[in-house]
């Protein structure tokens, strides 16, 4: 797979317009960001990622609107360093798809130095996540492997302080809240791994389930949607994190309507 990547970082015109706006200001900025948003021919009004993967631009859940009280009740947000030194600690684990249907997807895992976050542990349950017969490999297109870093993977997933998920992610505006891929990175936000979100309170293992199937989803070349009605599941393409309007919460592509 690695041979389909596409360089790692933004398109040479939204970085050029990125910095324009930087040097005039902030009515500038909001024209440069309207132009980009409209060439990427985006709907929510997000601004798209590259895909590595399927080499198509995906929905980001940056740029739509200003995330407010993200932080699950009950949690102490004092336990997530706001900033980290940019370095990572690595998954040593291998673990091999239960799946033989599907593109083999390679992947590895790194956690930013500081964060109460073990990157072995965090790597098998990302790879529980990816090869339950509820996400992507029930489609039968891909099966995903994690690989330890260092050898040959399509995506490097990362666990990530707030302020180094921004820069992860620029020219996207994660604001250092929520999370984002970017070229062959899948970014995971520690503020969102370790405190989860209000759309689903305290129940964090499946808001993990979420955030892992929504951004490596992404790098599928999956855009975002909306709630497709009330009292239905919430896809897991849509941008839950942010809220899930008449939805009910769902952390998995291949679930069933009750």
């Amino acid at each position: 797979m690695s041979g389909l990547l596409r360089p790692v970082g933004p398109a040479p015109t939204q970085t050029y317009w990125a910095r324009r706006a930087l040097v005039f200001g902030p009515a500038v900025s909001v024209l440069v960001i309207a132009v980009v948003l409209i060439s990427n021919g985006t709907s929510s009004g997000s601004a798209a990622q590259p895909n590595p993967l399927a080499g198509a631009s995906v929905g980001s859940s940056t740029t739509s609107m200003k995330p407010a009280k993200l932080h699950a009740k009950g949690l102490d947000e004092a336990m997530v360093p706001e900033s980290g030194p940019g370095t990572y600690r690595t998954a040593k684990q291998a673990i091999q798809p239960t799946t033989s249907h599907g593109t083999r997807i390679r992947y590895d895992v790194r956690v930013e130095d500081g964060l109460p976050v073990e990157p072995d542990e965090a790597a098998v349950l990302i790879q529980g996540v990816l090869d339950d017969k509820r996400s992507w490999r029930a489609t039968r297109r891909w099966r995903f492997e994690l690989t330890p870093a260092g050898q040959s993977a399509s995506l490097h997933a990362y666990i990530v302080t707030p302020k180094t998920t921004d820069r992860l992610c620029a020219p996207y505006l994660t604001r250092g809240e929520v999370s984002c891929q970017n070229g062959n990175r899948v970014v995971l936000n520690a503020k969102r791994w370790l405190l989860g979100a209000d759309a689903y309170g305290s129940d964090l293992t499946n808001y993990r389930r979420y955030l892992v199937n929504h951004e490596f989803g992404h790098a599928l070349g999956k855009h975002h949607v909306d709630c497709p009605g009330p009292g239905r599941l919430a896809p897991v393409m849509m941008q839950q994190t942010k809220g899930l309007g008449t939805c009910r919460k769902n952390p998995w592509p291949q679930a069933s309507q009750d």
